[in-house]
Formats: structure tokens, C-alpha cells, sequence
């Protein structure tokens, strides 16, 4: 009651009263400005980075794969491609530097449409053939015309090539139209460059080669034969066995012409190639398609099918003509649909490019940080893009992507998926949901004793079980919290959700009660969370039962000890009071075992194994920016565990034989040779696993090399959480701003390219690790898994996007939001989809969008040197009482329903 009547007196004396007039500032969420983001800097020498003509970022990928030795990359074991994510909300393709475009689909199985495979005369496709004359050109990078420039731009979406030859400009550009459509569409222009009339031809080719990735059965799928529709011009084939058992409704794969004209077609592989060669195939040499339906193919063989369409076309002196198609895989009865909708669209290149642009991040970060808010919203799309959906969950989810998905072929692991979330609660609301409807539909139901969430899943939306873990409970706590307090969405939680292995349904909050439930049931003897019996892989360190013999986990105490409360404040928004006192104990007794759990060396302590404490001589990374953030140190603790954190992680005043300091984010644990480290766990062995030595601490390529203690190597999950706790120490330790902003840039993909410009992994995308500054090979990134795919996984961008609302200062509550920013530099603008806030002189404003409508609680924190006789705060553009203290100033905001509501607060005096 008491509480109550608090916030009805805040309420109160924060209505809009009649007071002096002044003009209200500008509404940010108006505010239409593109980023200042205009930098080529971090480009590495593959490339350069630009914006296009819709002003996003883009990387013109300059580098000849094929003469240039530094495109040699050894995370790929010396290979040279180059791919690029180009994908929308429900599926992922990969561009190639070599030309071609690979097609992933996660409705079913994890598969492939039309993997590369030129052995058996399958190129993937989304390239074509210029037909001038007697010539044939190709406009696949590997078949270019000799001397030729061939322009190649990984972009927003998108994948453009651009060639001259033979008297015709020809521009290609392969794009996922934004949205939720399962489809590539392919924009060819060709210009007459000459002063004579042109008549050629151009071909369009897709190939059918459906293979299955999953790890545990992969291998190319039944092709049955294609047919054709001269009524809608569309080529389709049905998949007709093979990869994963299960699948009894497979999805057709599909091509069409959308736009210009079409004489001739071909679906058979021998057909179109016949006597010829990729670069000059036979049919393209005799300008003609035979229209041969290629026979059924069985899985485990190579498919006998292609999509080719011939478009003959006329071109006057300086005369153009775009031509258009589609390449996709959807269930049959949804093809035709799909093929209308883009037939009618005029331009879908350009308003997918402005639907990104409207949703991606805005932001400016001052004089010489251009670069950082390209980066920003590149890393955003990165995010977005690695969106998928599986049809029969039900739902949306991001992937980790990487060698993870698009090789072993599972959506590994069930930790990440929360983590993802967690941005979108501030992009994306209604992606933030379907992730959290994915995540929970794998919870066992309460009557399935001891069972937990997976590891991850597979196809068909099949659990993957990886032994156990005990922090996958925490993730969904965490997300829950976060999306309910950003969004202020409680009703959410009323919606009933499905136990999918075991039946029945309850309601979103049951759920999340129910991890509780199950996280609290792990607690350990000496307060840390057990892992499990034989078969355990530990927390988030995976392996970490088997490499450190953990078997009480001390970071999931930190974890924990951070959403506890921020969970409880959700409880209590909704409710639920007695969820929030109960979450309230559990996390106050988490954060007492924390500080007993504060060595004598200056750190918290890693795990239990048995009776001993694991971390007394050795500092891990993982727990020490939970225990920040769940305030555990006291002032003096923090700035000995951040001197501890850059001496032993940062390799800031170490030894020369420790190669410090770090040119990128911080270790995860001290090197080996270390001096000061007391306590090195054993060298994984090889006799651990029937595999090379992937994790032993002599494998120059392994994120082990020459590390003290599992799990080796910088990670851009826990440098994410420690640029977040870092940010939060202003006024404990010294330049705590600064320390942020540093392992924030430090982690970015522009400071990789940077520092190692020979290195493709690290200069569009990223592996989830790269070693150590302690490691002989500081260059590499990725834990050597496989040398088939490097880069394009998802957490390094997940961060970037997180840390970049923390570094704002922007914090739900169960009030509204405190806006406390940690920039290291007093102006800046950062612009989301649903909240944005901009630092200026004398001035700060936003905006914030509530899914509920009602008033908050906004808690803004002063620079020095404001002038508080002055304070003048907005609701919308209306005045409104405030409330002066503790170098706060709060006033209540009015809110409408999934509306921005913005907010602002104006001050005299020179700030500092």
C-alpha cells in the first residue's frame, strides 16, 4: 500500500501543469536524419567499405580470390570463398566472391537448395550468361571476360555485381526482399554502351541440388522432374526423399520471370551444359533453350535438374531494360501467390532497401566514431537477417548461424536464442515474442522429472540433446525480464504455450515460473549451481564439467544474481508479488554467496570442483561482469577486479612474454605463460575425443593455445556482457566510461580488419572467438570445429546492438526507464524502432514505445555542471513538474498504446 501511494503522490506532481511558455524541443522520434556514418575505415584489404544510393553500408569486395595469395584463409584450411548474409526474416542466403548464391531454407530441414557442388555441374546459381554475338558472358566472377572489371558489393540485403563487355553494362543484383517471403529476387539491367542497336540474349540460371546439412544424416535430396507453367512462366520441382526421415510434406523449389520476355526454358543439367562448359555452356552458345524436362533424381545422387530462362532483347544506343525473377522454396500451393505479388511489385529492390533503412539503427557518435555507427547498423542487419523460420514450431527465431547452422546443420544452442532477444525487445517487439514462443515450446512439461530445455534443436523442430546444461533456465529468465519491462507488454505472458514433447499448454508466465523452479532446484552446497552428472557440458563454458571438472557453476550464481531482481520488478508490473519477493530472496542470497565468493587475489571465483574452489589463482572472465552488474563489489572491489580484469585479460602492464596488451577484446582467461596466474588447469588431451587435437593447448588454431584455463581464446558473448558491467561503474572506478567504449570498439569487426587486414573472418561477419593476444596465432578466429564455413555467426553483432542501448544509458524499470548515459563523450544520438535517445548541449531528449499505454516513470540522469534552477521537462510537448535528487531528475511520461512517446529535458549552465 505504501508503495501505492508513492507513485500515485509521483504521479501526481508530475501531471502537465500551465507554466512559463517556452517552445517545446524538436520530437526525436520525428526526427528523419540518416547516420553519420560515412567512414571507410576498418575496411582491411579485401575491400572498402561505402553506402549506397539508398545510404546504407556496403563492402565492395575488390580482392582477385584467384591470383591474390592473401585471400588464402586459414580458418577455411587455405580456401578462398567469401561469402556475404543476404537474408530477410525468413530465410538466409549466402553471396559468394566467386559469383554464386547459395539458398538456405530452415521452414523444415536445414538445408540447401542448390548447393555448390562442381563436380557434378551444379553452380548453385543467381548469375547468368550475356549472349552478344558469337560471345558468351558470364557473369560469374570465377568465368569473367579476361580483363574485365567486375565490381562486387556485399550490401543491406543484397548482392550486386556489376561487369562491362562486349558493348553492354550489365548490373545484377540478388536480393531477399524484406520481410517474411521465402525468396531471392534478381534485378538484371543491361545497357547498350555503344551507338549501334543490340539484339542479345540473356539467361538466367538457378540450379537444383537440395542437400541436407544436418551433421547426423546430410546428403542430397530426391529431385522429382520439374514442370513448367508458360502462364505464370514458372519453373518448380518437388523434393522427393532423402535427408531427414521425418519429412513427408518437403517444400518445392521454384524459379520465375517476373519481368521482360521469355523464349525458351531448360531444366535439364546435361541439356543446358551438353558438350560445353560453365563458363560457355552449350545451350548458351547455340542461344537457345530446348525446354527438356530432366528426368527424376533419388536422394543420395546428384539432381538431373537446372532453372534456365533465355530473354532476347533488343537494345538501342544508350538503352536499358531490367530484368526480373524469383528463386525460392515454399510449399506448392504457396507458389503461385508468391510469383503474383512480386509480378506486381514495380520496384522491390528499392522498397526493401527503405524498409531497412527505416527499421536499422540511426545513430551519431561525434567527430571520428563515423565508422562505429556504420558498424552499428551494419551489425544490426547482420542480426535481423539471421532470422528463420521453422514451420513446424510454429514461429521465428535467429540462429546462431556459422559453421553451427550451415554446417553441422543444427540451430545451436537454446542459450543463444534468449540472447538474441534481447535487442529486439528495443527493435523488434514482435520478433522478440516469436523468439521467446520458439525458445519456450521446448520447456519438458512439470511432470517429466529432471527433464530441462535442450541443448538446441534440429530439424523438424526436434530437440538436440548435448548432455546438460544448468544455465539454460537463466537465458529465458533473463529475455522474459528484458522484453517485459522494454516493451511494458505484460499481457504477453497470459498467452497459453505449448509443452510440444510432452502435450498440454500453459500460460507464458507458468512457464517462466517453471524455470525457475527448475534453475533453483540445481542449487549446489556451496551456493553455485550444479552441473550435473557424467554427461553434463557445464554452463555457458561448454565442456567446462569435463575440462575444469566443475560441478557447481559460480557464474550461473552471478547470472542469476543480476535477473532475479530485474525479473521481480517484471513480477511485480504484472501482479505477482509473491513471485517477486520469492525472486527477490533467491537473488539476494546469490549475491551474498557472490561476495563470499571474492578471492584473496582480487576476483570472484569460477566453480566448485567437489570441495575446491576453482579461480583462487586464476581470474575468469565469465562471472566477474555478472557479479558487476548484480552489484556484488563494493567500490574499492571493483576497481582492484577491473585492474585485475586489464592486467590478466588485457595484458596492460604484463610481461613481455604475454605479448600484451590486447588489440582486441579481452581474454576469457590469462595466458599460460602468465607469472602471476597460480592455478592453470590440464591441457585437453587428445584422448579425450577421436578427433585432431581441436582444443589442446600446443594447437596454434585452437582458442586453448597457450591459455591458463578452458575455455581460452576472446569471445564476443562475455566481452558483450563486460562492455555492459563496465559501463555501469561511474563513479567506482576511474574512466569507467572509457574502459566501456574501449572493449566495446575494441570488438568490433572494423578494429579486426584493422589490426589483421589479411583476415576475411573478422571483416564483414565473424566467428563466435578468435584467439587470444597470448596465442601464436592472434589472427584466427573461429574454435576449429571444421574448415567448410568461417564467419556469419551471430553473436559479436547481438552485442554490438545490446551494448549500444546500455552505452546510452537506457534501463527499464518497473516504473518506466532510467536514461542514465555512459558514452564516453557528452553528445550523441541513437534512434531504434522503439527507443532513442539523443545527448546534445543543455539538452537531452527521446522517445520510448510502450505496447501497454500507460504512463511511466522516467528517471534522467544529469551531466555536472547542469543547472537545476533551470530544469524544464517535456511529455510529448507539454510540460511537465519533476522531481530533483540524488542528480536525478524524474517526471512521468504519457504514453499511448504502440505509439513513441517522447520526452525531454532542458537545463542551463555549461556542462562538462
Amino acid at each position: 500500500m505504501a508503495r501505492r501511494l508513492v507513485l500515485a503522490g509521483a504521479l501526481v506532481t508530475a501531471v502537465a501543469v500551465p507554466l512559463p511558455a517556452q517552445a517545446a524541443p524538436p520530437l526525436l522520434s520525428r526526427d528523419r536524419s540518416p547516420s553519420a556514418m560515412r567512414s571507410t575505415h576498418g575496411s582491411g584489404h579485401f575491400g572498402v567499405w561505402g553506402l549506397d544510393r539508398f545510404g546504407l553500408p556496403f563492402y565492395s569486395y575488390r580482392m582477385d580470390e584467384a591470383r591474390d595469395p592473401r585471400a588464402r584463409q586459414p580458418e577455411l584450411a587455405g580456401g578462398t570463398q567469401a561469402q556475404h548474409q543476404v537474408g530477410n526474416d525468413h530465410l538466409m542466403a549466402d553471396a559468394f566472391n566467386d559469383g554464386y548464391v547459395q539458398l538456405w531454407s530452415q521452414d523444415r530441414l536445414s538445408q540447401w537448395a542448390n548447393l555448390w557442388r562442381p563436380n557434378d555441374r551444379h553452380y548453385s546459381g543467381g548469375y547468368g550468361y550475356l549472349k552478344v554475338g558469337r560471345r558468351v558472358v558470364s557473369s560469374l566472377y570465377l568465368d569473367r571476360p579476361r580483363g574485365s572489371r567486375f565490381g562486387r558489393a556485399f550490401g543491406v540485403g543484397y548482392y550486386r555485381k556489376h561487369l562491362r563487355a562486349a558493348g553492354i553494362d550489365l548490373s545484377q543484383v540478388v536480393y531477399s526482399p524484406y520481410g517474411d517471403d521465402p525468396v531471392l529476387l534478381d534485378d538484371v539491367t543491361l545497357r547498350n554502351t555503344t551507338h549501334r542497336r543490340k539484339r542479345v540474349s540473356w539467361f538466367e540460371y538457378w540450379d537444383v541440388e537440395p542437400y541436407d546439412q544436418a551433421i547426423a544424416e546430410p546428403g542430397t535430396r530426391g529431385v522429382d522432374q520439374p514442370s513448367y507453367s508458360r502462364r505464370t512462366r514458372t519453373l518448380e520441382a518437388a523434393q522427393t526423399g532423402g535427408g531427414y526421415g521425418n519429412d513427408n510434406d518437403p517444400l518445392w523449389i521454384f524459379a520465375s520471370a517476373l519481368r521482360g520476355p521469355v523464349r525458351g526454358f531448360e531444366t535439364s543439367v546435361d541439356a543446358f551444359f551438353g558438350s560445353g562448359s560453365r563458363a560457355r555452356p552449350a545451350e548458351v552458345g547455340r542461344d537457345r533453350l530446348s525446354g527438356t524436362l530432366a528426368p527424376p533424381s533419388s536422394a543420395g545422387n546428384p539432381s538431373n535438374a537446372l532453372f534456365a530462362f533465355r530473354a532476347p532483347v533488343t537494345l538501342k544506343p544508350g538503352r536499358s531494360i531490367t530484368l526480373r525473377y524469383v528463386y525460392g522454396m515454399a510449399h506448392r500451393q504457396k507458389i503461385a501467390p508468391l510469383v503474383a505479388k512480386y509480378r506486381r511489385r514495380s520496384n522491390p529492390l528499392r522498397a526493401s532497401e527503405r524498409s531497412w533503412s527505416r527499421w536499422l539503427p540511426k545513430a551519431s557518435f561525434g567527430p571520428g566514431h563515423a565508422w562505429v555507427a556504420r558498424e552499428l547498423t551494419w551489425d544490426a542487419y547482420l542480426l535481423r537477417s539471421a532470422s528463420m523460420y521453422e514451420e513446424l514450431c510454429g514461429h521465428h527465431t535467429i540462429t546462431q548461424g556459422g559453421y553451427y547452422q550451415y554446417y553441422f546443420g543444427y540451430n545451436l544452442g537454446f542459450r543463444s536464442w534468449p540472447h538474441y532477444m534481447l535487442p529486439m525487445a528495443y527493435t523488434n517487439p514482435a520478433l522478440a515474442r516469436e523468439i521467446l514462443r520458439y525458445a519456450i515450446g521446448f520447456q519438458p512439461a512439470p511432470q517429466v522429472n529432471g527433464a530441462q530445455f535442450p541443448y538446441g534443436s534440429g530439424p523438424m523442430c526436434e530437440r538436440v540433446d548435448l548432455g546438460t546444461s544448468n544455465d539454460l533456465d537463466f537465458w529465458l529468465l533473463l529475455a522474459a525480464g528484458e522484453y517485459g519491462l522494454a516493451s511494458r507488454d505484460t499481457k504477453f505472458f497470459d498467452e497459453q504455450l505449448p509443452f510440444k514433447s510432452a502435450g498440454g499448454t500453459a500460460s507464458a508466465w507458468e512457464h517462466i515460473k517453471l524455470a525457475y523452479q527448475h534453475q533453483e532446484s540445481l542449487l549446489g552446497p556451496h551456493g553455485g549451481y550444479l552441473t550435473g552428472a557424467s554427461g553434463s557440458t557445464g554452463d555457458w563454458s561448454d565442456f567446462s564439467t569435463e575440462f575444469l571438472q566443475m560441478t557447481e557453476s559460480m557464474l550461473v550464481t552471478a547470472q542469476l544474481a543480476y535477473a532475479y531482481p530485474k525479473l521481480a520488478e517484471l513480477a511485480d508490473l504484472r501482479g505477482d508479488h509473491a513471485f517477486a519477493q520469492q525472486l527477490r530472496a533467491s537473488g539476494a542470497r546469490n549475491v551474498a554467496t557472490l561476495r563470499r565468493e571474492w578471492t584473496g587475489r582480487g576476483w570472484y571465483s569460477r566453480a566448485y570442483s567437489g570441495a575446491r574452489q576453482v579461480g583462487q589463482g586464476v581470474i575468469f572472465g565469465e562471472p566477474q561482469p555478472w557479479a558487476i552488474l548484480a552489484g556484488a563489489p563494493s567500490a574499492a572491489q571493483a576497481r582492484t577486479l577491473v585492474g585485475n580484469i586489464r592486467r590478466f585479460l588485457d595484458g596492460v602492464d604484463a610481461p613481455r612474454q604475454i605479448h600484451g596488451p590486447t588489440v582486441i577484446g579481452s581474454a576469457i582467461t590469462p595466458a599460460r605463460n602468465d607469472p602471476g596466474v597460480t592455478e592453470r588447469g590440464p591441457t585437453p588431451g587428445d584422448s579425450l575425443f577421436p578427433l585432431p587435437d581441436f582444443f589442446g593447448a600446443e594447437n596454434q588454431r585452437s582458442t586453448m593455445d597457450n591459455a591458463s584455463e578452458w575455455v581460452g581464446g576472446a569471445w564476443f558473448d562475455v566481452n558483450g556482457w563486460l562492455t555492459w558491467a563496465l559501463s555501469t561503474l561511474e563513479g567506482k572506478v576511474p574512466n569507467a566510461r572509457g574502459l566501456a567504449w574501449s572493449e566495446y570498439t575494441r570488438n568490433t569487426l572494423a578494429n579486426h580488419a584493422t589490426h589483421f587486414p589479411n583476415h576475411w573472418d573478422g571483416t564483414i561477419s565473424v566467428d563466435d572467438a578468435c584467439e587470444a593476444f597470448y596465442s601464436k596465432e592472434t589472427n584466427f578466429c573461429g574454435v576449429s570445429l571444421t574448415t567448410s564455413y568461417a564467419g556469419q555467426i551471430t553473436e559479436q553483432p547481438t552485442w554490438m546492438v545490446m551494448d549500444a542501448i546500455r552505452l546510452a544509458g537506457i534501463t527499464p524499470t518497473q516504473a518506466g526507464f532510467r536514461i542514465a548515459p555512459r558514452y564516453p563523450f557528452r553528445r550523441f544520438s541513437l534512434r531504434l524502432p522503439q527507443i532513442g535517445i539523443a545527448s546534445e548541449q543543455r539538452r537531452m531528449r527521446g522517445y520510448v514505445t510502450s505496447l501497454r499505454g500507460r504512463s511511466l516513470q522516467l528517471v534522467v540522469e544529469l551531466p555536472p555542471g547542469a543547472n537545476r534552477r533551470a530544469l524544464v521537462t517535456w511529455s510529448g510537448r507539454r510540460r511537465v513538474r519533476h522531481h530533483v535528487g540524488g542528480g536525478t531528475v524524474t517526471f512521468t511520461l504519457a504514453t499511448r498504446a504502440g505509439k513513441p512517446a517522447d520526452w525531454a529535458v532542458n537545463w542551463g549552465g555549461k556542462t562538462r
